[in-house]
């Protein structure tokens, strides 16, 4: 590398330790998505330095032995300058800053490489660890291709007669064009669903294996289908007209839009607070119909 600090999944899958952009989290995801590769047998551990390679006037110090936290993710934006990027977990919309050196090692599908090799929006997993108040890759790994794994998404295209189903990736936004296998599952929420449910602008969550066969395929929701969310307000922007809502049902964290809310009820939403929320799903967003703070506080 020629800097004095050098640069820095499968093709869907991840997880986590955190050093936040905008939050902080410390889980992310596996579910299925396979290890990165191991390091060739004959390369040097991270860890590993000979005190007669270490030059203390021009190298920098070895890293502390902190436990090494292993992380798959998304390059949101790369600072080949400063050395730093901001990164985002799979399974998780917080981003976090991680910095790398001449002391991190590059690899694809297992052979050293450059920081060049690292590009925006780009897969990758890392071997991370504290290094002060810092997030440090010591290890960053690229894969080339895709062994199995899951994801979510929204359908932009379904070629019945090939059975082929084009799904905009939520992490990266890129598209996805996955085969639907023989065997392939079908759900409909909870229920059995059928090809007529992969319309296009549903969101689906999706299990696929080698060669980007679609294992399994679960419509979440559809243009025009209603939902109601009742949990913990954890985000208000009232200049979007924006909410986010920590829904009791299942745990997860969904963004709504308050554009059809009078400014009198919105301007009543405080973070920490609970509402129940009857919304419709307008194949881009939750958008709410009518918003109950009494219903909400009683029921918590």
């Amino acid at each position: 590398m020629r800097k004095t600090y050098a640069l820095l999944s499968i093709v869907f899958g991840g997880l986590f330790a955190i050093s936040p952009v905008s939050g902080q989290s410390q889980a992310g995801f596996t579910n299925g998505a396979p290890a990165p590769p191991s390091a060739p047998s004959n390369a040097t551990p991270n860890a590993v330095r000979r005190s007669e390679d270490y030059d203390p006037l021009l190298d920098l110090p070895p890293l502390q032995h902190e436990k090494v936290t292993l992380i798959g993710g998304v390059v949101v934006r790369l600072d080949e300058v400063m050395n730093h990027m901001v990164f985002q977990p799979f399974g998780t919309k917080q981003k976090m800053q991680v910095h790398f050196d001449t002391r991190t090692h590059f690899y694809l599908d297992g052979k050293p490489i450059t920081e060049r090799e690292v590009k925006q929006g780009q897969r990758i997993y890392l071997d991370t660890q504290l290094n002060g108040d810092r997030v440090f890759a010591k290890t960053i790994w690229i894969r080339s291709y895709a062994e199995s794994g899951v994801g979510r998404g929204q359908i932009t295209d379904f070629d019945a007669g090939h059975r082929v189903v084009t799904v905009r990736d939520e992490l990266s936004n890129q598209p996805l064009r996955l085969k639907l296998a023989p065997n392939a599952t079908i759900r409909k929420g909870s229920q059995p669903g059928s090809e007529s449910d992969l319309v296009q602008g549903a969101l689906v969550g999706i299990e696929f294996g080698a060669q980007r066969e679609l294992r399994a395929i679960t419509v979440l929701a559809t243009p025009g289908s209603t939902f109601a969310f009742s949990g913990r307000v954890t985000f208000v922007d009232l200049s979007q007209k924006m909410i986010a809502i920590d829904n009791h049902s299942d745990g997860k964290k969904y963004d709504v839009s308050m554009e059809a809310i009078a400014p009198s009820v919105l301007r009543q939403i405080r973070e920490g607070e609970n509402v129940s929320v009857s919304t419709v799903f307008d194949g881009t967003r939750y958008s709410a119909r009518s918003v109950d703070l009494a219903a909400a506080q009683s029921q918590q």
